[in-house]
């Protein structure tokens, strides 16, 4: 992670009002807060991509080609034992990934590791201009550990943090624009939300305020790039609860001036989130 989808041209990259939840982890009875980690992430704000704690980001999912877990082409965010939010453009051409939980080194085994099939893939009736955002239905019950935790979901009332919060951005995707191979350790950064007229300067006609938010640094050097796609964007509550407010989504390049990166607003669509999870049980 350096940074959004290194190509010249405009494309995709393959508080909080919410109730807290608690979720069933398993046979053994335990029960886990949503948007809590189980391993604390490093002290301090970083000023650029870094290797992440293993089991600091729970909810970070890889989608992957293969059931051996080889083949890392998009992040996703783990919303419950059986649904994961990633983006429309990962998963739009009927591919069912195979959805890997608990890692943190792509060739490693951490030991922690759970890979499932899709079993159904819902994209968001308005994707196409905006909207890039799908659901998959996983064809087994994950079960939750100290490295597999779901995030939270914002308030259906709730509004986007507003301009200058800090975030963080999570995924495996390449470290500099252009570059060929991913890095192997989840990457980790913080970003600020970026103020929606500042993201239509720089995007404008193509970034759609309703289901879209920026994020990043208009100096550039931070930023989600190539293979990250569909991974969380998400924000720390007062309380120490991360709630995931966006999904990396698209950009001008990786880093690049001026160019913050482009995220899936998820409270555009939190409703059709739990509409969809609620109607296919």
């Amino acid at each position: 992670m350096s940074s959004t989808f290194a190509l010249p041209l405009l494309c995709s990259i393959a508080v909080h009002v919410a109730v807290l939840h608690t979720v069933d982890a398993g046979s053994e009875g335990r029960r886990f807060r949503c948007g809590v980690p189980g391993v604390a992430r490093e002290a301090g704000r970083i000023v650029g991509g870094s290797n992440a704690n293993h089991g600091a980001w729970p909810w970070q999912v890889s989608l992957r080609w293969a059931p051996s877990g080889i083949g890392h082409f998009c992040g996703g965010a783990l919303l419950n034992k059986r649904w994961v939010l990633t983006a429309a453009h990962c998963v739009d051409d009927g591919f069912k990934p195979y959805v890997t939980m608990g890692d943190s080194s792509l060739t490693g085994d951490d030991g922690t590791e759970r890979t499932i099939i899709t079993r159904r893939v819902f994209i968001h009736p308005s994707y196409g201009f905006g909207y890039d955002a799908a659901l998959l239905q996983l064809k087994k019950r994950v079960r939750f550990s100290q490295y597999i935790r779901p995030v939270c979901l914002p308030g259906s009332s709730s509004t986007a943090p507003p301009p200058g919060t800090v975030c963080s951005i999570t995924g495996w995707g390449t470290t500099s624009e252009g570059a060929s191979s991913l890095p192997d350790h989840l990457q980790e950064a913080d970003v600020p939300i970026v103020s929606d007229s500042d993201c239509s300067g720089a995007y404008a006609p193509w970034f759609d305020l309703t289901s879209e938010i920026c994020a990043g640094y208009m100096a550039g050097g931070i930023d989600s790039c190539q293979g990250d796609s569909g991974g969380p964007l998400v924000c720390e509550s007062a309380a120490g609860t991360y709630f995931l407010h966006g999904l990396t989504s698209w950009g001008y390049g990786c880093a690049r001036p001026d160019k913050p990166g482009v995220y899936a607003r998820v409270t555009a669509f939190v409703d059709w989130i739990r509409t969809t999870i609620r109607d296919n049980r």
